[in-house]
């Protein structure tokens, strides 16, 4: 999902933010599951870790719209590479996490035929499309199919229009964020609803296109996108406590990336980061290093909390405001020592992501 030629320097900084938000919310998430009603002081300090980082996952998909509507393609030549570049790399990291699952598997439950294995495999790929981080690649690569239809169209829209679009979409995706979407697994009536969702999600690449093509950034629109950005953090956190404490159980539903307030809290931060320059040429490389990766960190780095997890090396080993940086700063390093030794190999940088 990156663009190696002409890089964009803050387009960069928005890749690096969102790959960290999501290594963010694979890590707190246990303690806002675990702690609720047991330890308050730690579960806030996930929720509120959680709420600040909902814009991971669409931020990727602005990204993308911003990049991608803005071009005319030759179909042959949009496929192909996003094939390559997408597709072939997430078919290597299926069949790794394929291998991963069933070795954690209790040996009275591991698969010992070749077809026993394959109906293993195929449960796995139905029950939960073999692991639940990998829903936003089936969802990319779904969006992909539409992305040069959908930018021929929008390049021909006035802005006013878009805006029209956009508002659109915030009202239909308010309404349908409700629906009992299954969108980890394949089974099942579900599918054709998640398919539904997908198209959904095409609201945040028009989104990321509009502001990246016509919407101005001034210092002080950004100053204000900036305490957007945290208000809805704020807003997230409190919602999700009241709307837990009222129920007497966990209640995340607003933790939803249709969610208007996920939706302004990702435009903030586009709109925060859009045009910005880093001045540190070490802080350069480094970015340009993990944006270069994220893809490659996106598909390893669950693996790579699994084997951590498995250890004993989570946030439960320190009072969270330790744990999470250290256990965030060592996701990272692993997934992209990992990603680095890939490359090495021959034709490594085809399948590393």
């Amino acid at each position: 999902m990156i663009e190696s030629k002409n890089r964009i320097e803050w387009i960069d900084s928005l890749r690096v933010a969102a790959i960290l938000a999501v290594i963010t919310i694979h890590i707190s998430s246990p303690i806002v599951k675990d702690m609720f009603d047991k330890n308050m002081t730690y579960w806030w300090i996930g929720n509120v870790l959680d709420s600040a980082v909902r814009f991971g996952v669409p931020l990727f998909l602005m990204i993308s719209g911003a990049l991608l509507l803005s071009r005319k393609y030759d179909l042959k030549d949009f496929y192909t590479k996003r094939i390559i570049r997408v597709l072939l790399p997430f078919l290597f990291y299926m069949i790794v996490y394929w291998i991963f699952r069933w070795s954690n598997l209790s040996p009275e439950a591991q698969s010992r035929t070749f077809n026993e294995t394959v109906q293993w495999a195929a449960a796995l790929f139905l029950k939960e499309g073999i692991s639940p981080h990998f829903w936003f690649v089936y969802l990319i690569l779904f969006l992909y199919i539409f992305t040069p239809m959908v930018g021929a169209f929008v390049r021909k829209l006035k802005p006013e229009m878009i805006v029209f679009l956009l508002a659109a979409w915030v009202l239909i995706g308010s309404i349908s964020q409700g629906f009992p979407v299954n969108m980890y697994t394949w089974a099942g009536a579900d599918v054709f609803k998640k398919l539904y969702i997908y198209l959904l999600y095409m609201g945040y690449m028009v989104l990321g296109y509009y502001f990246y093509n016509i919407f101005y950034v001034s210092k002080n629109i950004r100053l204000t996108a900036a305490v957007l950005y945290l208000i809805t953090v704020v807003v997230s956190a409190l919602v999700v406590y009241f709307t837990s404490h009222t129920k007497g159980k966990l209640d995340l539903a607003f933790y939803s990336y249709l969610n208007l307030n996920t939706i302004i809290q990702t435009a903030a931060v586009f709109i925060s980061m859009k045009h910005t320059k880093i001045r540190n040429k070490h802080i350069q490389k480094v970015t340009f290093l993990i944006s270069d990766y994220s893809y490659g960190i996106y598909l390893i780095h669950v693996l790579v909390l699994g084997v951590l997890f498995n250890r004993g090396i989570s946030w439960t080993m320190a009072h969270p405001l330790i744990s999470l940086p250290v256990l965030l700063v060592l996701t990272l390093l692993v997934s992209m020592m990992i990603i680095f030794i890939i490359r090495k190999i021959p034709f490594g940088k085809w399948i590393s992501g």
